[in-house]
């Protein structure tokens, strides 16, 4: 068996997930503490309550930051990883793992993109279940809203995310909701992020990304933008998908089934705040899709546990 880790991205925030963390572990509370230098801010102080999340930037860092504290945790029990990937803002902590970004270059990075995403053009994003993405890539090229929305996550067979101005987005929604039985829940109420409108931002992230160096990677990339495997990444090809990142689809479901392909027997442990990653294998995934895919989520020592378990009985 081969653990997989599986960092979410900023839809598993919630209000107390770096205080929980630095509350019950000295390591979690110096990661903050150090992080607090990087960024020139008393993150400690600032992770409390719910206004803690006011700003994408704030959502941004703290999702980011609560993913590597969960990282951190569980590698000083024993528990380590030689696959990753991530969704979304995921990627960012899934290239701290595979060596590409120092922890310190990513924070900056990430705190840089948070920024970004405040000052860009409004939208929002809307979870569509249970519906196959050919129906709403179909729906879109009806209605002929290609360059103002589209499938922003293809999260798994059965679930969608659509992004793109507002009023694009609800018409697609409503043209869907009138041929099938459908839950939509609106996800972000105003950044359209993985959507053709928000391509200009993705510009602006390219200027902070050409002033990076990213090292040579120790494990295999997947990013979001392609739902593939590579190996040996140059530095050129992250920083163009990164950029691509911004405006193109999250393949996550591809992702998932490269890595299902690729790994033998895999245990999937999703590293971060909540169980949205987790979820998601419930979400229309076949046996046959994932292989034999065991799963594991939530508060570390929960995970120590199911992991040690798992690989003690493979």
């Amino acid at each position: 068996m081969t653990i997989v880790f599986m960092f979410p991205g900023q839809s598993s925030r919630y209000p107390e997930m770096i205080e929980k963390l630095v509350s019950a572990h000295t390591l979690a509370r110096a990661t903050v503490e150090r992080a607090s230098e990087i960024l020139d801010r008393d993150l400690v102080a600032h992770y409390r309550g719910a206004s803690s999340l006011a700003t994408n930037r704030d959502v941004q860092v703290g999702v980011f930051l609560a993913n590597e504290l969960h990282a951190r945790v569980l590698a000083s029990a024993g528990v380590v990883a030689q696959w990753s990937l991530g969704l979304s803002l995921g990627e960012y902590n899934h290239l701290v793992h595979i060596g590409t970004l120092a922890f310190e270059t990513a924070l900056r990075l990430v705190d840089a993109r948070g920024r970004l995403y405040d000052e860009a053009v409004g939208g929002a994003m809307v979870s569509v279940f249970p519906v196959d993405a050919e129906l709403v890539e179909q729906t879109i090229a009806r209605l002929g809203l290609a360059e103002r929305a589209g499938i922003g996550l293809y999260n798994s067979p059965r679930q969608q995310v659509i992004s793109g101005d507002r009023a694009a987005v609800e018409q697609i929604v409503a043209a869907l909701e009138e041929e099938v039985f459908l839950e939509a829940t609106e996800i972000e109420p105003r950044i359209p992020m993985h959507a053709p409108v928000f391509a200009p931002t993705g510009v602006k992230l390219g200027a902070e990304l050409a002033r990076l160096d990213f090292s040579a990677a120790t494990l295999p990339y997947v990013p979001n933008t392609r739902g593939e495997i590579i190996a040996q990444p140059s530095a050129d090809l992250i920083r163009a998908c990164l950029i691509e990142h911004v405006s193109q689809p999250v393949r996550w479901r591809a992702s998932i089934e490269a890595v299902t392909a690729r790994v033998e027997n895999p245990i999937f442990v999703e590293v971060g705040p909540k169980s949205v990653l987790y979820n998601l294998f419930g979400r229309g995934w076949t046996p046959g899709a994932r292989k034999r895919t065991d799963v594991a989520e939530g508060w570390p020592e929960h995970v120590q546990t199911i992991v040690k378990e798992l690989l003690h009985a493979g």
